[in-house]
């Protein structure tokens, strides 16, 4: 593991607030002030309040949302009320120590005319068991909403493919959230355009594997499909719609320098953002970590993306990377599972993150409510982490390689232990497996 650090504040030479990353996941204070921050959550507020002013201030202009700024298509716009309503849940998370979601990712269907090798999705269908219905939906829209969420992503399988999509996106309320779309841009026609428009989606973020039209394809399983996204993302701009083009990083194609032809692509387009996820291990691909990305090319990502922004490039590039980095952590980002987001199934589960296959309970048994505290108290998630917790491997020893191989996603968390994965060693993985065994038989 690379051992960086980063100087947030200094003076005359001296460093006052600093952080170095030492093994996966963990930040060592090595400023003078560092304790204060340990220390006190009002101290740890006003750092991250000085982070978020500065990326305001230091960020692109996107354009206006109903006269409102736009710096981040995946954030609501500046001094909009969904804005404010985010700003005062990370205040309370802050100073109360106790999580507020702030953003929710909602599968409203499973059906997707593609064939993704890496679909994280495709484990999660359940044969002979209905979807929400079109009720159930606008429920939990509303729950979660009252939760606190001012961010609500559509997404699916192919959102698209959901008859009444553009009914449960105007039923959003657009004075505590924005309604965000994943897409994989096949079913963008003039129509649906049309009806995202009226209906009131804020921002859409089309799915590309590859610049090369070939290579799309063939990595979705549907020849065609990169042209027909291509035509769908001019025909949504064209109607005024913050427009983005969303991918993933993974070991071999970063090698390739895959990531910085996608974000070339993104700019020909005169996209708004191009947002880069980790290639996390998950769906079809959970047990296999293989094209996990090392340390280095996490930090290569990172550093090009900490370099566009400096430059207030468009579109801005909003990485993974850079969001499991020291500043964004500090800013009140990390690791977004349990901590100001979670996961809704086509099927009404509540999972941390879209890539977190555990469910923590379902809104047709239980409110949202109830689900989140369980959630958030649990040993797994009563903390925040600076990274990405499907990539930590003591994570993933506790909680993922427990799952057996024919198991529906996402799995019960009750039939997996109550351990704090931070507290253990990977030499321990034989007594851990055991320990895990037993619990799940028992």
């Amino acid at each position: 593991m690379i051992e960086t650090e980063q100087v947030l504040l200094k003076f005359r030479g001296l460093k006052l607030i600093s952080f170095k990353r030492r093994g996966y996941g963990e930040f060592v204070g090595t400023g003078l002030l560092n304790p204060l921050y340990d220390r006190f959550r009002l101290f740890r507020l006003i750092i991250m309040l000085l982070l978020e002013s500065s990326f305001y201030k230091n960020s692109p202009f996107i354009g206006r949302w109903k006269g409102k700024r736009v710096s981040n298509t995946f954030a609501p716009p500046v001094g909009s009320h969904p804005q404010l309503r985010a700003f005062k849940g990370l205040v309370r998370n802050y100073l109360l120590g106790y999580s507020y979601p702030v953003a929710c990712t909602f599968a409203v269907t499973y059906k997707c005319q593609c064939k993704c090798v890496h679909c994280s999705a495709g484990k999660h269908v359940r044969r002979g068991l209905e979807e929400l219905s079109t009720e159930e939906a606008k429920r939990v829209i509303d729950e979660s909403q009252k939760l606190g969420v001012t961010i609500i992503a559509f997404t699916g399988g192919e959102p698209l493919l959901r008859d009444d999509i553009f009914e449960l996106i105007a039923h959003v309320d657009k004075k505590k959230a924005m309604p965000i779309m994943f897409t994989n841009g096949q079913f963008l026609s003039e129509e649906n355009a049309q009806k995202l428009v009226d209906a009131g989606l804020y921002s859409l973020f089309v799915s590309i594997d590859s610049p090369v039209p070939e290579e799309h394809d063939k990595l979705r399983g549907v020849p065609g499909l990169f042209n027909d996204a291509i035509e769908g993302i001019k025909r949504m701009k064209s109607k005024g719609v913050f427009v983005n083009l969303s991918s993933y990083a993974i070991r071999s194609s970063t090698e390739r320098g895959m990531y910085k032809k996608l974000y070339q692509l993104a700019k020909e387009l005169d996209l708004d953002n191009f947002i880069l996820f980790d290639g996390v291990p998950t769906g079809a691909m959970l047990k296999n970590v293989d094209e996990m990305l090392t340390p280095e090319q996490r930090q290569e990502i990172y550093e090009y993306s900490a370099k566009l922004f400096k430059e207030t490039a468009k579109p801005p590039l909003s990485s993974q990377s850079w969001q499991n980095s020291i500043e964004a952590y500090l800013a009140g980002i990390g690791c977004l599972a349990a901590n100001i987001q979670f996961y809704i199934t086509a099927y009404g589960d509540i999972a941390p993150c879209d890539f977190t296959p555990l469910s923590f309970g379902n809104i047709r048994k239980e409110p949202l409510k109830k689900i989140w505290r369980r959630m958030i108290s649990h040993p797994a998630y009563s903390h925040r982490s600076p990274v990405c917790r499907m990539q930590n491997p003591k994570f993933r020893q506790v909680y993922i390689d427990p799952i057996p191989e024919d198991a529906k996603l996402p799995y019960d968390i009750k039939k997996l232990p109550l351990i704090d994965y931070r507290k253990i060693k990977l030499e321990e993985k034989k007594e851990i497996h055991e320990t895990i065994m037993k619990q799940i038989i028992t």
